[in-house]
């Protein structure tokens, strides 16, 4: 029997039964329990053809027909592994059609009223528990392109919201090689979430997390950390809740001199970066290994304008102290030199704050004098007088 042909019957038995030529109860029953029977076939051979999309490749259209005709179709399981029809989508080349499976099945609040129709239902046969939508982050059968225009077209719906990025941890299932640009493009959407500690999952900095891919992807991750938060020296000087930066993480996991050249790799003459600068701040016990790989960085500039031992005076004496080479090896010239962001003199900065060092603020003194008198001109001698001050609180 053909559609028409079954279409023909059933307006038929409509018309016999509303215009009550027909008053057989019992055959009313059989009726519709048949075409009940033939209904719920009907879904089950759509629910599994939803399964099929990438096979028969219908247009979106046809899918979203289909959905709002049968909804039950969304939910419905495959046989092999109790994936539903988005989650077979996320995980198969033709993801194009998860917007559309998303989009209904909010109206139908597929796996509850927070999945987002069914973007966050997890996998039910993926080792890692994976959800949907970090699923389709992963999937390495798609090109990155096609991956970043689904990304914007589910934003666009507002079924994919910033928010999303950091606490489905969606740059865990994307910090690869292969899928570098999607990496690149959710890091741009909220670039604080490469260096924070999420609250869940691997309670780790993402670089802390990488220690466990494979080369070419934790160059990937530097990269971005350096190109997202130069500031602050990328991924390497952030702590894990033990307290283990970054660049220690990759030396334990990796050896230093694999960790060497992950950084070799990246920061290059050529692209002017002062990684000295952060070393000699933030790890200053590492400070003759960078030296060793990146002595060209030695007489960069940092975004403040900063010399290198410019940085380091301004980071505090404690952090002088740990790189006594800087004192020892200052000039004439850069001890006569204002800070360009404080505008003090070297003297100056060893002398102010809670840990002021006075013993090398008068070593300084000593070798420029000169110093002390330039700057009471420009500020009325209140250094002067908080060096006296501070003498006599020593005695």
């Amino acid at each position: 029997m053909n559609i028409s042909t079954l279409q023909s019957k059933l307006d038929f038995i409509k018309s016999i039964y509303f215009f009550e030529e027909w008053k057989d109860e019992e055959c009313r029953k059989d009726i519709l329990k048949a075409i009940e029977e033939c209904n719920d076939k009907i879904e089950e051979a759509f629910g599994k053809s939803m399964h099929r999309l990438c096979k028969h490749r219908p247009s979106v259209e046809a899918v979203e027909k289909v959905v709002k005709k049968f909804p039950s179709t969304l939910s419905y399981e495959d046989d092999g592994e109790g994936r539903i029809p988005i989650q077979s989508a996320a995980i198969s080349p033709c993801i194009g059609y998860v917007p559309v499976l998303a989009k209904e099945g909010m109206k139908h609040k597929v796996g509850g009223e927070d999945a987002r129709g069914g973007l966050f239902i997890e996998d039910p046969s993926d080792f890692y528990h994976r959800n949907t939508l970090q699923c389709l982050i992963e999937n390495s059968d798609i090109d990155d392109e096609s991956a970043i225009s689904l990304l914007k077209e589910l934003q666009k719906s507002g079924l994919l919201v910033k928010t999303d990025i950091r606490e489905k941890h969606l740059l865990w299932f994307s910090c690869y090689e292969e899928n570098e640009m999607r990496f690149e493009y959710l890091v741009s959407c909220d670039p604080e979430v490469l260096i924070e500690t999420p609250t869940t999952l691997y309670f780790s900095p993402l670089i802390h997390f990488a220690t466990e891919l494979k080369d070419q992807d934790i160059t990937v991750l530097l990269k971005a950390g350096f190109k997202h938060h130069p500031n602050i020296g990328g991924f390497l000087f952030i702590k894990d809740y033990e307290g283990t930066t970054g660049f220690d993480c990759l030396c334990i996991e990796k050896g230093k001199e694999k960790a060497m050249s992950f950084l070799h790799e990246i920061l290059t003459p050529d692209c002017t970066y002062p990684i000295l600068h952060h070393v000699f701040i933030n790890a200053p016990q590492h400070k003759d290994l960078f030296m060793q790989i990146f002595p060209w960085a030695y007489g960069l500039k940092d975004h403040n304008g900063r010399t290198l031992h410019q940085a380091v005076l301004a980071a505090g004496p404690d952090i002088m102290n740990k790189n006594n080479m800087i004192l020892a090896s200052l000039s004439d010239d850069q001890i006569q030199s204002k800070d360009p962001i404080t505008t003090l003199f070297p003297f100056a900065a060893m002398a102010v704050g809670e840990h002021a060092d006075l013993e090398n603020t008068f070593y300084l003194l000593r070798r420029q004098p000169s110093v002390m008198d330039r700057h009471s001109r420009f500020d009325n001698g209140s250094s002067s007088n908080l060096l006296r001050k501070r003498r006599r609180a020593q005695k």
